[in-house]
């Protein structure tokens, strides 16, 4: 059960511990223009139905039609909104997120929501990597990362993962949720861009990340949920912490997301500062809290686990693979 509620005693502010920030794309629009690719047409089936639930996610997939409130049980306060322009996909900060596609051996494809942390490492949550349990032949296959997805169109090339990386409380949870780190790291290949070999954080930029920063706090929840444009265009939702759940090491937040959204970041100071704008206490944008992870939807709540020492360890090993991925 839950062992704080809002709206209880105050808490003095949790250290921000480890940060860093984003950066935009270092090429310009014309150099990320012939990139674009399209995979299929928007209305072809597709299997779009990867978490969150509070269940193990490799067990439960099925599509469920969420119900757009602006608040979860409790109280918990939101707004859910498509994107304004639609293009505004195509520009940095949202361009760094996108829609993971996977194949669960022996169950079929799948897909996710991720972001870019670093020139070579996509975020996204561990369900969405793998089991949970089985060990090593809990890895799913065919990881590929498709940056600010829409409608079946690639606008800056698929990147196919050469490697990933889960945490220890998620490699051996048995694939439960919630999780006290249910979340991953992806090793993207490098491509061609003009015939120059890039990294797709020098194509799309990445966001930053704030450890211990979950709680309090308000966020950007961003990903792609298969209820809303029937999982084909980039959906947000705007929140505050609502509960924190002591016992897993996670934070609930107000959402109407479903599945889909797996894996996509909760981003605090989302978007670019206005001249003049110099921020206050926590001034640092872009910068990632949480990665959902679960979701209720009778209730309208989505949760994340902390990012916390596992992150710290996780973020380590993919930057220490190889030269350049951070």
């Amino acid at each position: 059960m839950p062992d704080e509620a809002p709206g209880g005693r105050s808490e003095p502010l949790p250290s921000a511990g480890e940060s860093r920030s984003g950066q935009p794309p270092l090429l310009d629009a014309p150099e990320r223009e012939p990139l674009e690719k399209r995979l299929y047409l928007p209305d072809e089936s597709r299997s779009d139905n990867t978490g969150p639930d509070a269940v193990a996610p490799t067990q439960q997939r099925a599509k469920t039609a969420a119900i757009p409130l602006d608040v979860g049980v409790g109280r918990a306060y939101f707004s859910s909104q498509t994107l304004v322009p639609v293009a505004a996909d195509r520009e940095y900060p949202y361009a760094a997120i996108g829609q993971l596609f996977f194949t669960v051996p022996g169950e079929g494809d799948f897909a996710c929501s991720g972001a870019v942390v670093a020139p070579r490492l996509v975020l996204t949550a561990g369900h969405c990597v793998h089991s949970g349990a089985n060990g090593e032949q809990g890895w799913f296959a065919n990881l590929e990362f498709v940056p600010a997805y829409r409608d079946g169109v690639a606008p800056f090339s698929t990147w196919k993962a050469s490697a990933a990386f889960v945490t220890d409380p998620w490699y051996n949870g048995k694939g439960n949720v919630p999780n006290s780190a249910d979340y991953a790291l992806l090793e993207m290949d490098d491509q061609l861009v003009g015939g120059v070999s890039r990294r797709i954080g020098e194509v799309v930029g990445f966001l930053g990340y704030q450890t211990n920063s979950l709680y309090p706090n308000h966020a950007h929840l961003i990903g792609y949920p298969s209820a809303f444009d029937s999982g084909e265009r980039m959906h947000q939702v705007t929140a505050q912490s609502y509960r924190r759940e002591r016992k897993y090491n996670t934070v609930t937040y107000g959402s109407d997301m479903n599945e889909g959204s797996s894996g996509g970041p909760w981003v605090i100071n989302f978007g670019p500062a206005a001249t003049g704008q110099t921020g206050a206490d926590d001034p640092a944008r872009n910068r990632i809290i949480g990665v959902t992870s679960y979701g209720f939807q009778t209730t309208e709540l989505q949760g994340s686990s902390t990012l916390d020492g596992n992150f710290s360890s996780l973020l380590n090993k993919g930057c220490a693979r190889r030269e350049g991925n951070c």
